[in-house]
C-alpha cells in the first residue's frame, strides 16, 4: 500500500500533467517552462524503438571489435585478469600471474570472465562488456534527451556519439575506460532527471534517484573513486549556478546510500579482510597518490587534453560554436545545456590536474559533447548548421574515419604471440612450465588457454622496480599480497638454470636471450617474440633435478 507521501507525489505530478495539457488545449502562446508532451518517452509501449537502436549502435560498434589482437599491455593485462578467474574458478580476488592484483576494482574482470565463459577465448568475446557499455551510453543519452529536449535531439545524439572517433575507439578496447564512463554518465543522468523533474513538475522521481546511487556504487566498483567525485562535481556545481542548494539535500537519499552500501560495500571489505594494507594501496596509493603526485604512466603537461580531445572527436567538436544557446530558449533547454557545458568542462579540468593523464581517462566528457551538439543542431532545424544534409554528411566522414582508423591500426598492430600461442597450444602438457625471461607476456595465458602461472625471470633486487609503472612493478606489488607465491614465480636469474631443470619448460624471450639459451632448441620465432623448448634430459642438469 503507498503511504500518504507517496499519493501526494503522485498527485502533484498528475495536477501538473493536466495543468500542461489543459493550457495546450486552451492554445496559450507563451512558452511553457516544462519539455512538451512530445518529449516524453513511454518505454512500455515504444520498447521497440530502443531495441532497434541498441541494435544499430551494438551492430555498428562490434562490426570492428574482432579485427585485431588483444593490444598490449591494457587489453592483455585486463583479460589476462578475468582468465585467470574463469581459469581458478576464484572470482573474488584478480589476480595477475595468480598474484593479487589490486590496481583496479573488480566489475569488468567479472564481466568479461563471464564473457569467456560463455563464448570462449576470442577478441570479441574479450571486448563484449566495454561494447555493451558503450551501447548503453548511448541508449541512456538518447532516453535522457527524448524526454527532457526533444526526439530530434535525441535521434541526434545517437548518430553522433556513436560515430565520435574518440568514443568508437574507447568502444573497440577491452579495458576499464568504458564500462566506468557509461557508470557515470547514467549516474549523472538519473540525478539530473530527478532534479528537473523536481524543479520543473514537482515529482520525486525515486526510481531515477535509487538508478543513480547504484551507478554510482558500479562506477565504483568498475573503477574506483572517481565514478563518485565526477557526478557529484558536476550535479554540485549545476545546482549551484542554478541557485539551487535546497535540491542538494533532496539528493542525499538514506535509502539511496544503503543501496550503494549493499552493493560497493562487501567486496572492498573482504579485501582488507584478507590482505591487511589493502585500503593503503588501493585508496591511497593508486587514487590520491596518483592525482596528487608524478610517479606514474603519462606525464603530460596542464593544456594536453584541451587540444588531444577536440582533435579525437572531430567533426563534431566543431559543432560547439552552434551550442552555446538561442535567444528565447525555455527553463528546460537552459538547464540543460548549462549542465552539459558542466558536464564537459569540469570532466576535462579533472583530469588536467595531476600530471599523470592517459587519453581514456577523459572519455566520460563524450556523452555531454554529443548532447551539446545534439541540442545545437536540434535548435538550428531552419539553418544549414542544422539541415539533415549536414548533420548526415558529417555523420558520414566521421563514420569513415572511425573504420579507416581502427582498421589502420589493426594492419599496424599485428603481433605475434597470439600466432605462436596456436602453433603450441596443442603441444603444451598440463605440467609443463611457463617461462618468461625480462618480459611478462599478458595475452600469453589467454591465447594459450593455459592452466599454469609463468614463471618470471627479472632482476627483482633492483631499485628501478619500483621508479618505474610497468609490469615488473606491478607483479612485484602483487608478491607483496602473497610472499610465498610470489617467491616461487619470480625468479632471480641466477635461478633461471634450476627453473629449467625442475621440468619441461617453454621459454619465452627476445632476440637477447639467444646467447644464454644457446642449449635450448629455438621452437619458434614471431618479429620479437621467440619460445624455446627446455626437457631436463637434454640438459646438464643435476642427477637430483632431474
Amino acid at each position: 500500500m503507498a503511504s500518504k507521501g507517496e499519493v501526494r507525489s503522485a498527485d502533484v505530478c498528475l495536477l501538473g500533467k493536466h495543468q500542461r495539457q489543459r493550457a495546450d488545449g486552451e492554445g496559450l502562446q507563451r512558452r511553457v517552462e516544462i519539455a512538451p508532451k512530445s518529449g516524453h518517452f513511454d518505454l512500455l509501449q515504444q520498447w521497440w524503438t530502443v531495441a532497434v537502436l541498441g541494435l544499430a549502435v551494438f551492430g555498428w560498434l562490434a562490426a570492428t571489435a574482432w579485427v585485431r589482437p588483444l593490444t598490449l599491455p591494457d587489453e592483455g593485462r585486463y583479460v589476462g585478469v578475468a582468465w585467470e578467474m574463469v581459469r581458478s574458478g576464484n572470482w573474488l580476488v584478480p589476480t595477475l600471474d595468480t598474484l593479487p592484483f589490486f590496481h583496479k576494482p573488480p566489475l569488468f574482470y567479472w564481466l568479461t570472465a563471464g564473457a569467456i565463459w560463455t563464448l570462449g577465448n576470442n577478441e570479441w568475446a574479450a571486448r563484449l562488456p566495454t561494447l555493451l557499455s558503450a551501447t548503453a551510453a548511448v541508449l541512456a543519452l538518447f532516453l535522457f534527451l527524448r524526454r527532457w529536449a526533444n526526439e530530434r535531439a535525441a535521434l541526434s545524439a545517437v548518430l553522433i556519439l556513436p560515430t565520435m572517433p574518440f568514443f568508437f575507439a574507447g568502444a573497440q578496447f577491452a579495458n576499464l575506460d568504458m564500462l566506468v564512463a557509461v557508470c557515470i554518465t547514467g549516474s549523472i543522468l538519473c540525478a539530473a532527471h530527478v532534479v528537473l523533474s523536481w524543479r520543473h513538475e514537482q515529482c520525486p522521481q525515486r526510481l531515477a534517484l535509487a538508478g543513480a546511487y547504484i551507478l554510482a556504487a558500479l562506477g565504483l566498483l568498475a573503477k574506483g573513486l572517481i565514478a563518485i567525485v565526477i557526478p557529484v562535481l558536476i550535479i554540485g556545481i549545476w545546482l549551484v549556478l542554478t541557485r539551487d542548494l535546497r535540491m542538494i539535500l533532496r539528493l542525499l537519499w538514506w535509502p539511496g546510500v544503503m543501496l550503494f552500501a549493499l552493493i560497493a560495500v562487501p567486496w572492498f571489505a573482504s579485501m582488507q579482510g584478507r590482505y591487511a594494507g589493502f585500503f593503503d594501496y588501493f585508496f591511497v596509493h593508486h587514487h590520491v597518490e596518483r592525482y596528487l603526485t608524478g610517479g606514474f604512466n603519462g606525464k603530460q603537461p596542464f593544456w594536453f587534453y584541451a587540444p588531444l580531445f577536440a582533435a579525437i572527436t572531430l567533426p563534431w567538436c566543431a559543432f560547439l560554436p552552434w551550442t552555446l544557446g538561442r535567444r528565447g530558449e525555455n527553463k528546460v533547454a537552459s538547464d540543460l545545456r548549462l549542465l552539459h557545458w558542466i558536464w564537459l568542462t569540469t570532466t576535462l579540468i579533472f583530469f588536467s590536474i595531476p600530471k599523470s593523464k592517459l587519453v581514456g581517462y577523459v572519455l566520460p566528457a563524450t556523452p555531454a559533447l554529443a548532447a551539446l551538439v545534439a541540442q545545437g543542431i536540434a535548435s538550428h532545424t531552419g539553418s544549414w548548421i542544422g539541415s539533415r544534409l549536414n548533420v548526415i554528411a558529417n555523420a558520414t566522414v566521421a563514420a569513415i574515419v572511425c573504420v579507416v582508423g581502427m582498421v589502420g591500426y589493426a594492419l599496424h598492430q599485428r603481433q605475434g604471440i597470439e600466432q605462436l600461442a596456436a602453433e603450441l597450444r596443442a603441444q603444451i602438457r598440463p605440467g609443463d612450465q611457463l617461462l618468461a625471461i625480462s618480459q611478462y607476456p599478458f595475452s600469453l595465458a589467454f591465447y594459450l588457454r593455459a592452466k599454469q602461472p609463468i614463471i618470471v625471470i627479472e632482476d627483482w633486487d633492483a631499485p628501478s622496480i619500483q621508479q618505474r609503472d610497468n609490469w615488473r612493478k606491478e607483479l612485484y606489488e602483487g608478491a607483496k599480497f602473497a610472499p610465498e607465491r610470489g617467491s616461487s614465480l619470480l625468479l632471480r636469474p641466477t635461478q633461471l638454470e634450476a627453473a629449467l631443470c625442475a621440468g619441461r619448460t617453454w621459454v619465452f624471450g627476445s632476440e637477447r636471450d639467444v646467447d644464454r639459451l644457446a642449449d635450448l632448441r629455438l621452437i619458434g620465432r614471431k618479429t620479437t617474440d621467440l619460445v624455446w623448448f627446455a626437457d631436463p634430459a637434454q640438459l646438464r642438469c643435476p642427477p637430483a633435478a632431474r
